[in-house]
């Protein structure tokens, strides 16, 4: 029996991003990752100015990495973090997670962090009662949701585009926006920024709009990013919506649906929907075979559209928080 003695902490290396991914591949097989996609997750954190560590749980003969913490700020407040940690199911109920957070906390209590928040999946009941253990309160929920594109028939919803359209809005892409006014991506941005805001979410931290610059190498410029596939609502030269969509880095077959929003003024008359259609259409044409998306619990009108157009929710995420050097989770 392999006991926790066996197990040394150490700072994250450049040559650990494979080891990290497999690691989280094994914890959440049916969402699985890559080094690509973990550098990059460090990366974003740099490319907003935020902090971010990795602390390493390895076995000390053969320095198999079999846990880790990751921990970063977030962008409503400098002494605000996020956390998530992995163990390895070999290894795990042997003490490597609760010397994996002690480390991490250590940390953050250094940094003058007033709270971290963390997340579990509501199937697996020992990380949600480990997070509990380490002090952590549940704030809200949110649902991965799936739709398998095949089984999706768009002929009850044939009329929505239209209907939008007869409100005088233009839907477009990205791609075609660019073409149409190379000058226009200021204006996506500002409005991507705006409908960011009117998002309904746990969190009682008002949202910060990453830079313009950040939105672009991420939002725009990234390679999995698909600007044919990045829908906009356009009425007269005032963005009013979106529904964008990435290509996953892991499964060339899935589709990840990034923000989707309104403006408050064309908000339940059909323009989501049809938003959402085009996406649909656009995954099917080009022989995608799935569609995920993540929402907040809070935000009941994307869920119900999920819901008619067929998504189906997955296991729900718990998010956490737990208050340090006397800060507030609310």
């Amino acid at each position: 029996m392999r006991t926790i003695s066996d197990v040394a902490l150490r700072e994250f290396r450049d040559s650990d991003y494979e080891a990290v991914a497999r690691l989280h591949t094994v914890t959440y097989p049916d969402t699985p990752t890559t080094a690509a996609e973990v550098r990059d997750w460090v990366r974003e954190q740099a490319d907003r100015g935020l902090y971010s560590a990795w602390i390493l749980a390895t076995e000390q003969r053969t320095e198999e990495v079999v846990g880790g913490v990751w921990f970063h700020q977030r962008m409503v407040h400098p002494q605000k973090y996020f956390l998530r940690g992995y163990v390895h199911p070999d290894w795990a109920h042997r003490g490597i997670g609760r010397r994996l957070m002690e480390g991490a906390f250590d940390v953050l209590h250094a940094r003058g962090a007033q709270e971290v928040k963390s997340f579990a999946r509501a199937d697996q009941p020992r990380s949600v009662a480990f997070l509990q253990r380490a002090g952590f309160t549940e704030i809200g929920r949110d649902f991965e949701s799936r739709l398998l594109v095949a089984a999706c028939d768009l002929t009850l919803f044939a009329g929505v585009v239209d209907q939008t359209r007869a409100l005088g809005i233009e839907l477009t892409t990205l791609a075609d926006e660019l073409a149409r006014d190379p000058t226009c991506l200021r204006g996506v941005y500002q409005a991507h920024s705006a409908l960011g805001f009117a998002i309904p979410g746990e969190d009682p931290d008002l949202p910060v709009p990453v830079s313009f610059e950040a939105y672009r190498a991420w939002q725009v410029e990234h390679p999995l990013v698909l600007k044919d596939a990045y829908f906009l609502a356009r009425r007269g030269d005032m963005f009013v919506g979106e529904s964008a969509m990435k290509r996953s880095a892991v499964d060339g077959g899935v589709l990840n649906q990034e923000l989707t929003a309104v403006v408050a003024e064309y908000r339940g008359r059909g323009v989501a929907t049809a938003l959402k259609v085009l996406t649909i259409q656009y995954a099917q044409r080009h022989g995608f075979r799935e569609i995920r998306t993540f929402n907040s619990s809070r935000n009941a009108a994307i869920l119900a559209i999920n819901t008619k157009l067929g998504f189906v929710r997955q296991p729900e995420w718990i998010l956490c928080a737990k208050a340090l050097s006397g800060g507030s989770t609310r």
